[in-house]
């Protein structure tokens, strides 16, 4: 039986609510055995798919995961173990390495509506030579997912590494921001045949001195630096991580990290 769901942060949101049936079916547990090697985001909206009446592919990144998380708290649990890799320097000069298995709770994670007076902040950029209002609106989730499979395929960098490389996280997280704008048409900046790697080269070079001409054509850093404040600002509504705070059992070392909300709940 489906359930009328609506979504945390509305004025965010290209659908507002969806009515979803929360039962899994044997299909959909074959496709979680099956996941290996995928984007825990692709197998999440393959399966919510089946389950949204709405189309799931309008779905933003943090309301696809929301949906999921109340999906796998109905049709299978609550409570799943985690393990944290200590990563604390020890007096003999090693690392700990000991991993600490951690129990989460679904339930727990924080849910940070947008106030009911809530308006989409919006940023002047230009491209072709036409300078555009946008609004700052969360991409939908393929969008996010074609962002990743780039830097699979592309840079070769999981989303560990982008995480820990300090030059390709810069670069994620300004083509997220740049997805992160849409047009008062509801147009997005980023078109569908848009290629990364080329919105990279032009968006980067507006320091230099002698620039290639571009069809892209953002003036100063600091319009990017505010762009990344305000998508900052506005992924900061609806479902969120779960921060875990613990000590390590083996070094005694404090471990403090967000869990994302899709880790364990495709496994």
């Amino acid at each position: 039986m489906k359930q009328t769901i609506k979504m945390p942060a509305p004025q965010l949101s290209y659908l507002k609510e969806v009515n979803i049936d929360l039962e899994m079916t044997g299909r959909h547990y074959a496709l979680l055995a099956s996941c290996e090697g995928q984007l825990p985001e692709d197998v999440a909206l393959s399966i919510l798919r089946d389950l949204v009446e709405e189309d799931a592919t309008q779905l933003t990144l943090s309301e696809l995961r929301y949906l999921f998380m109340l999906v796998k708290i109905n049709s299978l649990e609550n409570k799943y173990t985690v393990g944290f890799q200590c990563q604390h320097i020890k007096e003999d000069g090693t690392i700990c390495n000991h991993v600490n298995q951690i129990e989460i709770f679904l339930s727990d994670a924080d849910l940070n509506p947008t106030p009911s007076d809530y308006e989409v902040p919006t940023i002047k950029f230009r491209r072709d030579e036409t300078e555009k209002e946008y609004r700052i609106m969360p991409p939908k989730a393929p969008r996010i997912s074609a962002l990743y499979n780039f830097f699979v395929t592309q840079k070769n960098a999981d989303q560990e590494k982008i995480v820990k490389d300090k030059t390709l996280s810069f670069e994620f997280v300004f083509l997220q921001a740049l997805l992160h704008l849409v047009d008062m048409n509801g147009n997005p900046f980023v078109k569908e045949d848009d290629n990364f790697a080329d919105l990279l080269d032009t968006g980067l070079c507006e320091d230099h001195k002698t620039p290639k001409p571009t069809v892209l054509n953002i003036n100063k850093m600091s319009t990017i630096n505010k762009l990344i404040d305000l998508v900052n600002e506005v992924d900061s509504y609806g479902v969120q991580p779960t921060t875990v705070d613990i000590t390590c059992e083996e070094c005694g070392g404090r471990i403090i990290v967000q869990v994302p909300l899709l880790t364990g709940l495709v496994d």
